[in-house]
């Protein structure tokens, strides 16, 4: 037993914690957004909201660009004699110096929405990284110490997910021995075709899922070993896509539920979109998969404090998870919130996330070659594998516990599976600042699951979105650029056209999914459906448009083809825009 178990500490309260992490602090010097071609006056009430130690003095500022991003804030910083420090793609902008008397400028310019004072001991957490800096989280230590912390050891080998199919909506999987015949199958939404993964991404997510550690004689392991996978990709190889290309997949996973035993289906995506969830075609969507009596789980964001979460994470069904920085030990009482990781309230004014789970240093499977694998070398460990930290991550981890928590009662429903999980948690992080109703308990979850007592059920006590808002409000701030007319010229996806150039209807996420309806469906033609990890045949059916966060990237195979440097990938083009993991960039 090691002195990190042994010293280890349940702690059973839901008393709200005083452990929480102190926000980002200083002053957001904003005003009204404006159009990207409007120039934003330099008013006297912005000179005046702005202390003198920022007006007057060399300044360590965030500058939150306006989408869609370009290099224009960052020439402007540097003509007026500043420095660009650092990307921070998760928070919309990068880290910079002004010069003294300079703020008021950078924030009059078009291209930017607001200019943030930075305060850099206000957003570490235990494991002493600053929030927005990848390079840190990349060097922190390989260890499986999170299985602990949650308790997964504990859970009894018998529920260890087997007979249930997580369905994984993300970038695609690169096959592993780690997922070996359990990767059932590889759906692909996007151009390519193949379900491989070309960014980094949903590989990493699949193998904190349901890896089995064969490549590392079981020491990365993912939450439950046992069970199977279903790799739905809907993003290329810059992690581009479209919310009408989310809500397809997620049509193809309750339609093909019964098919494949689907029960879980992991969302690590998110726009921040703030339409009333009631009204919301992606809430809408998930709350399909809900009703189906498939457990969706989805990330809340990495954007740290703030009215931050997500799209669907805001949605009350869905089991919104949130990251914790559990130190690199087995103990609860050195856990805090991880710095970057988003919390509520919600647009709607609801409290998110539901709980959290540990979100930094944690090894999954390894895409070699793939976007994030070339841009992040020092988190590669070894041949295989692939350290990350993220919304993402902690999303993946509870999808994992809630396939043992079916595996061992096959009868739970959705509205059982969140129940309990809220009802056993370790509180020692619950309360309104991002720890829901506390870390994940996996020991007590499957205990009670099984129990045979009366479980407890979440009623959100709401009535369910209709999903009759517009497409193009569900979209966020980050549209995608596509050639929906067949021109050969890429254009901006925007307004009430989905990723196919179709009209779009709400019927798309108002009628029943069923196999007949997928059959019906527009997508089901483009769709690409993989047995296993064999190799995809050649694809023969109608062509999709390529999806890419830039023109310029349209027709490009992979980052080399697009003429991606270090800087684009540290930058907005990436930028976490979606995939909730702003630990990657």
């Amino acid at each position: 037993m090691s002195a990190n178990l042994a010293g280890r500490t349940r702690v059973r309260r839901r008393a709200r914690s005083g452990a929480a992490v102190v926000a980002c602090a200083g002053l957001l010097v904003t005003g009204p957004a404006t159009d990207a071609g409007a120039q934003a006056p330099a008013s006297r009430s912005v000179l005046a909201s702005a202390p003198a130690d920022i007006v007057g003095s060399d300044a360590h500022v965030l500058v939150i660009e306006r989408t869609p991003a370009s290099t224009t804030a960052e020439q402007l910083v540097a003509s007026l004699g500043g420095v660009v420090k650092k990307q921070q793609p998760e928070r919309g902008g990068f880290e910079a110096r002004l010069p003294p008397g300079t703020l008021v400028t950078v924030r009059a310019s078009p291209s930017v929405v607001a200019v943030e004072r930075l305060e850099r001991d206000a957003v570490t957490g235990p494991s002493g990284c600053l929030a927005t800096d990848p390079a840190c989280y990349d060097a922190l230590p390989s260890t499986a110490i999170w299985q602990q912390a949650i308790g997964l050891d504990q859970v009894p080998g018998r529920a260890r997910g087997r007979g249930v199919t997580v369905a994984v909506l993300d970038t695609g999987v690169t096959p592993s021995p780690d997922l070996g015949d359990r990767l059932l199958a590889r759906v692909d939404l996007t151009a390519e075709h193949d379900g491989i993964d070309r960014f980094g991404h949903g590989t990493h997510l699949i193998g904190l899922v349901a890896g089995d550690g064969t490549q590392s004689l079981e020491r990365f392991t993912g939450a439950a070993e046992d069970a199977d996978i279903v790799s739905v990709k809907v993003a290329g190889w810059d992690g581009a896509t479209d919310v009408s290309t989310v809500i397809a997949g997620l049509h193809w996973v309750v339609a093909n539920r019964a098919r494949y035993g689907i029960r879980v289906v992991n969302l690590s995506f998110g726009t921040d979109a703030l339409a009333p969830t009631g009204r919301d075609p992606l809430d809408a969507a998930v709350e399909q998969a809900w009703r189906a009596g498939i457990v969706v789980v989805t990330s809340a964001g990495n954007a740290g404090a703030g009215s931050t979460i997500t799209k669907p994470g805001d949605d009350p069904f869905v089991i919104t998870v949130g990251a914790a920085d559990s130190a690199g030990t087995a103990l609860t009482t050195d856990d805090v919130v991880a710095p970057f990781s988003s919390r509520g309230p919600t647009a709607d004014g609801a409290a998110k996330p539901d709980l959290v789970a540990p979100g930094v240093a944690l090894v999954g499977l390894r895409a070699p070659g793939s976007t994030i694998d070339a841009f992040r070398p020092a988190a590669r460990i070894g041949a295989d594998y692939f350290r990350g930290a993220g919304t993402s991550q902690a999303s993946a981890i509870v999808a994992g516990v809630v396939a043992r928590m079916i595996g061992a009662n096959p009868a739970l429903t959705p509205d059982q599976v969140k129940g309990v999980l809220l009802a056993t948690t370790d509180g020692t992080l619950a309360g309104p600042d991002g720890g829901g109703a506390g870390m994940v308990d996996a020991a007590a979850a499957v205990a009670l699951a099984t129990s045979g007592a009366a479980l407890p059920v979440s009623d959100p006590g709401v009535t369910p979105s209709g999903g009759t808002g517009p497409l193009d409000r569900a979209r966020g701030t980050h549209p995608v650029y596509a050639d929906v007319d067949g021109d050969g010229v890429p254009a901006l996806l925007a307004g009430e056209v989905d990723a196919l150039g179709r009209p779009w209807s709400a019927t798309e996420v108002t009628q029943a999914w069923t196999p007949t309806s997928w059959a019906a469906s527009p997508w089901a033609a483009v769709t690409a459906e993989i047995a296993g990890a064999g190799p995809a045949p050649a694809w023969t059916g109608p062509r999709l448009s390529q999806l890419t966060w830039e023109p310029d990237y349209f027709g490009a195979g992979g980052w080399l083809d697009a003429g991606w440097d270090g800087k684009y990938w540290g930058g907005k083009y990436w930028g976490g825009k979606y995939w909730g993991t702003g630990m990657w960039q």
